[in-house]
């Protein structure tokens, strides 16, 4: 009785029926969250100080500052958050001796946390299609009912992980950090491309996720392959990232216009200096060494080392997969044929999330809110590179040994971004969790890339 179930349970027709169960009880705990767990203040004040001194009237970035410092980050994070100040404060008596509009009010911060709420939600949901796409996927490669009921429980216990992180509720709900935001114009415009095929579109929402936060460009190396790989040229290449380029133009037009090197050297601060007491992923190390230039120059080597060893990685997969030829194409100037490319979407989002990865392994520091920039990623990269698609009789060794080696990895991440203030304890769990994972991408199979466009019928 209970294997049939099980069975039954794990058909194609009960997947929406777990994202939706899924959806329900984060809109509940969300809403639980926001009900009685206190609001805790870092940024939001120091947001609208930035935005407030932008309305007013402030085009050179080097005046735009908050209590926090000066503003770091590009022109879509005013824009955002000047809708999110308008949000809050439409119907709340806008005399305020801080002179901010009342934004910063306990009821304009309780409205701007139930949009939190929403996004949040939002932000879930397209995760759990990203995840459901691959399982879709992984289903077709299965060779027999039992092994394809076993990897989508495996799956669905990915997808439940997904909602279980204390930390990434706190980063949406209680801190409004637009790391939140970000990340979720970061995930439609990877379901864009993964689910799709709507690579146009998927760059105008990456690059507007850019300008909230350019954490984002973690994700870029694994972008510009896709699209050479989807182009199957440079010129077809080059027209998608100039969509990139054009958004970010627009939106920084108004700084460009009249104060350009302010507003470059400050919203893409890429020599921006950390403090030791904030590091979550370094700990253990002296504070001298965290805050050396030769430190920084290791960690850069090594994160441009093995995005290089993965990229001669995928390039011989893309051989093996595609033929020496057909590989070779998306290195001409234009395109040979009229042929469209479907790359599959646990190749694309494989690639993007990997990316993404490396560059946080590698991080010179992570801060508490970085979290959010790859913990959707854990459950997804570590089940891909765990389960293959045999029917293989050995459970244990197959299934339930990798899955808790699995569950621990990503409860050793979870548990490091919930100990505050960070020590050397739980950096050396983040690091170990890290190269776990970093192991496990670089020993295992590349996603299949390419596939007919029968098959997503």
């Amino acid at each position: 009785m209970l294997t049939k179930l099980y069975h039954n349970l794990a058909e194609p027709r009960y997947d929406y029926v777990w994202i939706a169960l899924l959806l329900i009880a984060e809109s509940l705990l969300s809403t639980l969250i926001v009900k009685r767990v206190p609001y805790t203040e870092i940024d939001w004040i120091a947001y609208m100080q930035e935005v407030t001194t932008y309305q007013n009237g402030e085009r050179d970035y080097t005046n735009i500052r908050g209590d926090t410092g000066p503003l770091v980050y590009p022109a879509g994070f005013l824009y955002l958050y000047g809708f999110f100040k308008d949000i809050a404060t439409r119907s709340i008596d806008a005399t305020d001796p801080t002179g901010l509009g009342g934004s910063t009010s306990p009821e304009a911060i309780r409205i701007i946390q139930w949009v939190f709420v929403v996004l949040y939600v939002i932000n879930s949901a397209v995760v759990l299609m990203l995840y459901n796409a691959v399982l879709q996927r992984m289903r077709q490669q299965k060779r027999s009912q039992s092994s394809a009921a076993i990897m989508v429980w495996c799956w669905r216990i990915a997808m439940g992980i997904t909602c279980l992180s204390k930390r990434v509720h706190s980063i949406f709900v209680l801190r409004l950090f637009n790391d939140a935001p970000a990340m979720l114009l970061l995930h439609i415009s990877m379901y864009l491309f993964a689910c799709c095929d709507s690579w146009a579109l998927g760059c105008v929402v990456f690059s507007l996720a850019v300008s909230i936060k350019m954490n984002v460009l973690l994700f870029a190396p694994g972008l510009l392959l896709l699209l050479l790989q989807k182009n199957q040229s440079l010129l077809g290449t080059i027209r998608h990232l100039s969509i990139c380029a054009s958004i970010q133009l627009l939106l920084g037009w108004p700084f460009l216009t009249t104060y350009p090197i302010s507003y470059i050297k400050k919203a893409f601060e890429f020599d921006r200096v950390f403090f030791f007491k904030w590091t979550v992923n370094w700990k253990f190390l002296p504070e001298e060494i965290f805050t050396s230039k030769p430190w920084a120059l290791i960690l850069l080597t090594c994160h441009l080392g093995v995005l290089g060893m993965l990229a001669n990685k995928w390039w011989q997969s893309s051989k093996s997969q595609l033929g020496d030829i057909n590989a070779r194409k998306l290195m001409r100037w234009t395109k040979c044929n009229n042929d469209t490319i479907l790359l599959s979407p646990e190749y694309v989002i494989h690639t993007m999330f990997t990316s993404n990865c490396v560059g946080i392994i590698f991080a010179r520091t992570l801060h508490y809110q970085f979290y959010c920039w790859y913990f959707y990623s854990l459950p997804l990269l570590l089940w891909l590179t765990s389960f293959d698609s045999s029917s293989s009789t050995d459970k244990f060794g197959k299934v339930v040994l990798p899955l808790l080696s699995n569950v621990l990895a990503v409860a050793g991440v979870e548990f490091a971004f919930n100990v505050f203030p960070a020590t050397e304890l739980s950096s050396a769990v983040l690091q170990l969790s890290h190269a776990y994972l970093l192991l496990k991408i670089v020993f295992s199979k590349v996603p299949i890339i390419q596939i007919d466009k029968e098959k997503m019928k």
